[in-house]
């Protein structure tokens, strides 16, 4: 798929995906014509991530927050 296609599929910017593309992020190469295609991952590819924190008293809130 296209690269335009890519980031709007996974709901980033096409500069964040083109600049993934540079990093060799990606499965990608470009065509002649200067069209980047994006090799497209296996559904459940990406890994999952989940993320708790807490605090235990009112006074580190800024420090959860950070």
């Amino acid at each position: 798929m296209k690269l335009s296609d890519y980031a709007q599929q996974i709901g980033i910017t096409y500069k964040t995906a083109y600049r993934m593309y540079k990093r060799g992020e990606l499965d990608a190469y470009q065509l002649p014509t200067g069209t980047i295609v994006v090799n497209e991952p296996v559904r459940g590819s990406h890994p999952q991530v989940a993320l708790y924190a807490r605090v235990s008293s009112h006074d580190q809130k800024a420090d959860a927050q950070r």
